[in-house]
């Protein structure tokens, strides 16, 4: 958002019960940088944990947790966990935006622990360009996997030009407008469910990882 004053009004409401509502200013008063745990200047691309849970179910989960990612030897190596529960209403999901990124595409991918859900319709990547058209690429398993540089892991990347991994095709060029990771599927029955939990690490777009920030998890030891 730019920077200045923006006004609004939440509203609070439940049966029985008289509405309230209470008047909220928000003001921006820098655009330039991140706070502590924005992953550094406004110029870094990041994952941000998203959750669409409209009723506040709170089974659907996207968070950042230290000590779950591919190992590197840093002293956080954090891992991006999307779960949903086979309780959560359809249309829930997890997943993260990927914030700060603009021009055009050639690579997207990820890596995700092994035994996580990885099917053809989940996890996979939201693309809309600036002609206002919506790509969906993969999910998961329609995109060519490798081993990750760690035991453990596997690696994702998918062809944007392939309509089998991308629907419509991303040509070469297009701009882009957002990108978003999606999870979606719950433990339901059936081959393709996967049980509603994956680790996500390693987020690739163009070759670049993007940085892990907010909502991530901290351990301690006391």
């Amino acid at each position: 958002m730019s920077r200045g004053t923006y006004t609004g009004t939440i509203y609070v409401n439940a049966p029985g019960v008289t509405e309230k509502s209470v008047p909220v200013t928000l003001a921006i008063t820098s655009t330039t940088g991140c706070d502590d745990g924005c992953g550094g200047s406004g110029a870094t691309m990041y994952a941000l944990p998203s959750v669409i849970d409209p009723n506040s179910t709170g089974n659907v989960t996207a968070l950042w947790i230290d000590h779950l990612g591919v190992p590197t030897g840093s002293s956080t190596d954090a891992g991006l966990v999307l779960s949903k529960n086979a309780s959560a209403p359809a249309g829930t999901q997890a997943g993260a935006l990927i914030r700060n990124y603009q021009g055009s595409l050639t690579e997207l991918g990820f890596d995700y622990r092994e035994g996580g859900q990885c099917t053809a319709t989940s996890p996979r990547f939201v693309v809309v360009t600036t002609d206002g058209t919506t790509h969906i690429v993969g999910g998961c398993s329609k995109g060519t996997t490798t081993a990750a540089p760690v035991v453990g892991w596997k690696r994702v990347r998918f062809n944007l030009a392939d309509t089998t991994q991308t629907s419509p095709a991303i040509t070469p060029g297009e701009q882009v407008s957002s990108i978003t990771l999606v999870m979606d599927e719950g433990p339901e029955a059936g081959p393709t469910a996967a049980g509603g939990l994956v680790i996500i690490d390693n987020i690739d777009v163009n070759g670049a990882f993007a940085a892990k920030v907010a909502s991530r998890s901290t351990s301690t030891d006391n």
